[in-house]
């Protein structure tokens, strides 16, 4: 696992970012209430380290990603990358962000388009920036995430979710980017196929040397492929620090609730009472 680097810029710095949106108004006369999504976050991400994001939904951690990434403006504060302030970059400067920075989404399905072959869609951010897309490099790319070169000829539908989602990975990398933000990229997957896409983003970070944000509601994903993790709850940080200290001494009570919240072999058994157990040896001698 990379170590962050501490003598250079932040990745990623945030600071002091709100943002809040007006709700439908209740009635023709009355003004339209204000939501708070984010209420003052700051963070820093530095060079080569794998920042997670935790917390329920609605604690405004999708919103701060989207920002971020530029996709969506803060009502206040900034938000640089590798130095440079993007809070607010006109949409025709923001291509230099786009090769630098790069999305994986949660829904695969969604965010690859069903018209389009798979080689067509990895190199759709290549060519968007003008780049040439040879062959060679979409298989190069559809190899690195564990996918046959002749899956460029074949449509999203034909892949299952893990390899959809694998697709997506490589498109995200296409560009060479140096940060790669991720939003619960493995929510919309099977169990048994989440712990193979997370290895494969774990090793494709440390492969290629990137900065890795990752967001979950899921504070067990997290430690698995973060090495620090900021926890999220109605659009504040109340809590930063290495993974294995958060999720072993969690310093803030809603930390302790999620940490509380994973399900564990032992939770489990201790809701298997005694009467449950008698009942099932009856059942058995029966």
């Amino acid at each position: 696992m990379a170590e962050p680097t501490t003598d250079v810029l932040p990745a990623v710095s945030v600071r002091d970012v709100t943002r809040t949106y007006r709700r439908p108004r209740p009635a023709p006369f009355r003004p339209a209430p204000l939501v708070a999504a984010l209420r003052g976050v700051s963070l820093d991400v530095a060079p080569g380290q794998r920042f997670g994001i935790v917390g329920e939904s609605g604690s405004g951690k999708s919103t701060l990603l989207r920002i971020i990434a530029a996709l969506e403006r803060p009502t206040s504060g900034t938000v640089h990358v590798e130095g440079n302030d993007i809070t607010a970059l006109p949409e025709r400067r923001l291509r230099g962000l786009r090769q630098r920075l790069q999305l994986v989404f949660q829904d695969p399905m969604g965010s690859l388009d069903p018209r389009m072959r798979v080689g067509d869609i990895v190199a759709e951010p290549l060519v968007a920036q003008g780049h040439a897309a040879p062959r060679d490099r979409v298989a190069e790319l559809l190899q690195a995430v564990g996918l046959s070169a002749d899956a460029a000829n074949r449509y999203p539908h034909q892949f299952s979710g893990g390899q959809r989602q694998r697709i997506s990975i490589a498109r995200a990398l296409a560009p060479r980017p140096h940060i790669l933000v991720a939003d619960e990229p493995v929510s919309a997957l099977d169990v048994s196929v989440r712990a193979q896409v997370l290895n494969l983003v774990a090793d494709l970070v440390d492969e290629l040397s990137l900065t890795l944000v990752f967001v979950s509601h899921d504070l067990s994903v997290v430690r698995r492929v973060c090495d620090t993790v900021a926890v999220m709850h109605a659009g504040e940080v109340v809590e930063t620090g290495s993974t294995s200290q958060v999720y072993d001494d969690p310093q803030h009570d809603y930390t302790k609730r999620l940490v509380s919240s994973i399900p564990t072999l032992r939770r489990a058994l201790a809701g298997v009472t005694a009467r449950d157990l008698a009942a099932g040896a009856a059942g058995e001698v029966a």
